[in-house]
């Protein structure tokens, strides 16, 4: 599941073909993510990103 479904920035950007400083424009824009706590690592679920790039 984690690396497929679940990402970190690094595996988002190589999953969309982006640079990961790409992902972090994306992210001041809105992009959906989560962290299990405020000092934690942001993670993304993917089909949250899919539906949130073919909205915007």
């Amino acid at each position: 599941m984690f690396g497929e479904k679940i990402l970190n920035a690094k595996q988002l950007a190589m999953k969309l073909g982006v640079s990961r400083s790409y992902v972090y424009k994306m992210l001041k824009n809105g992009l959906p993510y989560h962290q299990l706590g405020s000092k934690s690592r942001k993670y993304f679920v993917y089909k949250e990103v899919q539906e949130w790039l073919l909205n915007n």
